[in-house]
């Protein structure tokens, strides 16, 4: 689910709220390793920052992951999505709210870490331009910012066309906002961030879970690095909001 505008034409609240949920926890099957590689970097980029922010949330998935050593505050425009979260998720260190980010409760500040996982493709510019500005408003300075998104200069296209045609869900008229590396490392420049680096990742290895779990976490050690600068299909975006913000 998104945090903002979106495109007008395509209503999210057609998707089941606990579907991507469900996806990950099913434990089998492409999809599903799919969104396990994927939130498994996204928790390494998180390391020693505890006070988090997620972002289009979603159902709660990441946020679910995550010990109790964080303190995590999740947003979502779709209620949906976060009754679902509420559900399943909630606790005294992770809390759900169906707000923009703009409207957030004033104690949702100083975050240490703002997560953004695949939303900014559904937003239209000017609409994201809102959300990561005031995303970058609560975290404290030195605060990290956390994007990922589909990498349209890789395969991705041609998988996106494929999932499209044979899966549950079309993502034609939800990827609106389509970025290369060149074009997000420009958007975290131009929003002042400071040690931005853009990084395409997870390539092969969701594919290999066709034919064995373990063989799929086992290739996605091996493409990272040279492997996965070339061949990835998502793209890992990082910057910090700088101290004297």
């Amino acid at each position: 689910m998104i945090d903002g505008g979106g495109d007008a034409g395509f209503d999210y609240e057609t998707i089941p709220g606990g579907y991507y949920d469900a996806v990950y926890r099913r434990g089998r099957g492409i999809q599903s390793k799919w969104h396990q590689l994927k939130f498994k970097r996204v928790v390494e980029e998180m390391e020693g920052r505890r006070r988090h922010l997620d972002v289009g949330c979603g159902p709660g998935t990441l946020i679910g992951l995550l010990d109790d050593r964080f303190t995590s505050t999740g947003i979502d425009i779709s209620r949906t999505v976060i009754d679902h979260a509420r559900r399943k998720y909630a606790s005294e260190s992770k809390r759900f709210f169906a707000v923009p980010a703009r409207a957030l409760p004033d104690d949702c500040s100083n975050c240490d870490v703002a997560t953004v996982v695949e939303v900014v493709e559904h937003l239209c510019p000017a609409d994201l331009d809102d959300l990561l500005r005031a995303t970058i408003e609560r975290l404290r300075p030195g605060g990290k910012l956390i994007v990922t998104t589909p990498n349209f200069r890789s395969a991705w296209p041609l998988v996106e066309m494929l999932v499209n045609r044979f899966g549950e869900v079309n993502y034609g008229p939800q990827h609106i906002n389509k970025f290369t590396p060149p074009r997000l490392r420009g958007l975290f420049q131009d929003l002042g961030l400071k040690d931005v680096r853009v990084r395409p990742y997870l390539a092969f290895a969701p594919f290999a879970a066709a034919l064995g779990w373990r063989l799929s976490d086992m290739l996605a050690r091996v493409e990272r690095g040279p492997l996965e600068r070339v061949g990835g299909l998502l793209l890992l975006g990082t910057g910090t909001k700088p101290r004297d913000w």
